[in-house]
């Protein structure tokens, strides 16, 4: 049985609508022992910064955590915790926000593409993987150079080319993805189940069995698992098929973290 999940956004990210507060008890009420706030922080291109993304908006997150750790206490373990968007593309920037505050665990993701959000890209038989092989590269650069903890939602690219009908191209890119996880694991970095893909399409985990397979068998170890959820109803979202999958894939752990420090329980 998985009690953790370690990707949940509040309404204190733009695309979430429900409060910290609420997520919490859903968190109780599905028999979570321990939820991860990973509220978004983008980054963008040519040095710019986001307008939504500032320090109030860290302030606000700090603020709501620190009373949820006070309603909760006894009962959730509340983890402070940020998915930083693009971060390699602002790494001073990046390095200041995860400088200025004591987080306790970093998801390290790819949304956006030229600034833009891979949900908005009009995705084609004839460029579908042009765009997936700028995603890999961002990918490819994100586990190189930056400092997060865990890799989110490895192979999101296919939730987009689903939507249009057309195939993953994970396969394709398999050489990049495989380098990609071995950089993680010589950096000490690790991966994530991501299960919001079981309630949308692709109808699959985020990443699939065969590179959760092949991150284990290159020794790959660190492994969180996050449901995504930007609402109360998907807080815990499918952890019993996540749960099938690690077993499937050899993990005999899942990882945990306090100020960025990884520690595994057995599942």
């Amino acid at each position: 049985m998985i009690q953790a999940d370690y990707h949940a956004h509040s309404s204190i990210s733009p695309d979430a609508s429900s409060p910290m507060e609420e997520m919490c008890a859903s968190a109780i009420q599905k028999g979570l022992m321990e939820i991860a706030f990973t509220d978004h922080y983008e980054f963008l291109d040519f040095g710019k910064i986001h307008h939504v993304f500032t320090p109030a908006y860290i302030d606000h997150y700090q603020n709501d955590l620190s009373r949820c750790q006070e309603s909760f206490g006894g009962r959730l373990s509340i983890k402070r915790g940020l998915e930083l968007g693009q971060m390699y593309l602002q790494p001073e920037y990046a390095a200041m926000v995860l400088n200025n505050h004591p987080w306790d665990y970093v998801i390290g993701s790819v949304h956006k593409l030229h600034n833009t959000d891979l949900s908005q890209f009009t995705f084609s038989r004839e460029n579908y993987l042009e765009i997936a092989g700028e995603y890999y590269s961002g990918l490819y650069r994100l586990a190189l150079t930056s400092d997060f903890d865990c890799l989110g939602h490895l192979d999101l690219v296919k939730r987009h080319t689903s939507r249009y009908g057309l195939p993953d191209c994970s396969d394709v890119y398999m050489p990049a993805i495989e380098t990609i996880l071995k950089l993680l694991i010589q950096r000490g970095k690790g991966l994530e189940l991501n299960t919001s893909g079981f309630r949308q399409q692709p109808c699959a985990c985020y990443p699939s069995i065969d590179i959760l397979k092949l991150y284990h068998q290159l020794g790959g170890t660190i492994i969180t698992v996050g449901s995504d959820s930007h609402n109360t109803r998907d807080v815990a979202s499918h952890f019993d098929l996540a749960y099938q999958c690690l077993r499937e894939c050899g993990f005999q752990n899942i990882t945990l973290f306090t100020k960025r420090v990884p520690s595994f329980i057995p599942i």
